[in-house]
């Protein structure tokens, strides 16, 4: 049983919620998907050589192996920190919970620039296999920094990717 009379007329339904009451969705800037997608080779290529290090110490031969697998396991803890602080840092940065992104994205670019720096004492820019990934991975990792450091992306992380 309803507790109004029979020929009353129902209230009217409350009003929509305001403009200013709903919340703004806002877009993820495209510098920020492009950074957390320039930086996954890099975690794919760090952990390639922390893996392939690895390997190459075990098929060495000598009496002093065992120094070389103290490197080895070093190098292979650096490696696996590096691609766990750039996925980590990928996360962060979608969400736009942090910037942490640009930690490894500046020692990739490191890298990179030690890389160059070699081939320019050296004093020939050529083609060398173990030159040519640290180069074109730098060279990503220094264009997600500065996506990175960008004014959209900047701002997507003042407001907490909201």
């Amino acid at each position: 049983m309803s507790a109004s009379p029979a020929g009353a007329v129902p209230p009217p339904p409350p009003p929509p919620p305001s403009a200013a009451a709903q919340p703004t969705l806002v877009r993820r800037p495209p510098a920020v998907v492009a950074a957390a997608l320039l930086m996954l080779p890099a975690a794919a290529t760090w952990l390639a050589a922390g893996i392939g290090f690895l390997v190459a110490t075990a098929r060495t031969e000598g009496d002093a192996k065992f120094l070389l697998w103290i490197i080895a396991l070093g190098i292979l803890g650096i490696s696996l920190l590096l691609v766990l602080m750039t996925l980590h840092g990928i996360s962060g940065a979608w969400r736009g919970r942090s910037s942490l992104l640009t930690v490894p994205a500046g020692f990739t670019l490191a890298l990179f620039v030690l890389a160059l720096i070699n081939l320019l004492v050296r004093g020939r820019l050529d083609y060398t296999p173990t030159m040519l990934t640290p180069l074109i991975v730098g060279g990503l990792a220094g264009i997600a920094l500065v996506l990175l450091k960008s004014r959209p992306a900047r701002a997507w992380f003042a407001q907490g990717g909201r």
